[in-house]
């Protein structure tokens, strides 16, 4: 796992290119075939979700928060043997400085053909109040 740059700082960054053009492929890329996953607003609520589905929601995601940048906060990166990982942390939404939205993720993580792909996640939308907001 000791590649460089880090595997999920290229998935933070593929996201940021994807937030600056409205165009979801470069976080595409990073999806396995059978990428799937849960997705709410309270954890105990969250809906099943589909790669199709996936796809749909990163490119309506990019194309409307089009300038916004992204950022890993409290992000831990926990080994599950050499060719998988779970990562956990908070992503925020930036325009500018204002943080505009927060969410809680878990992902999973796996390494084949020398290249990382998610293929799987968990994400609790807008959870609290973004700090930047007073």
């Amino acid at each position: 796992m000791n590649t460089a740059p880090h595997f999920h700082d290229d998935y933070m960054a593929a996201w940021n290119e994807a937030m600056a053009s409205g165009d979801s492929a470069p976080i595409e890329a990073f999806l396995s075939p059978d990428y799937h996953g849960w997705l709410g607003h309270v954890a105990a609520m969250a809906h099943p979700f589909d790669g199709e589905a996936a796809r749909k929601g990163f490119l309506d995601a990019v194309s409307g928060m089009r300038g916004s940048t992204v950022h890993a906060a409290f992000r831990t990166v926990a080994p599950r043997g050499p060719d998988e990982a779970v990562v956990c942390y908070e992503m925020t939404y930036r325009s500018g400085s204002a943080v505009t939205g927060r969410a809680l993720l878990m992902e999973s993580w796996q390494l084949a053909d020398n290249r990382w792909t998610l293929r799987r996640d968990f994400t609790e939308v807008n959870i609290g109040e973004p700090a930047a907001q007073q």
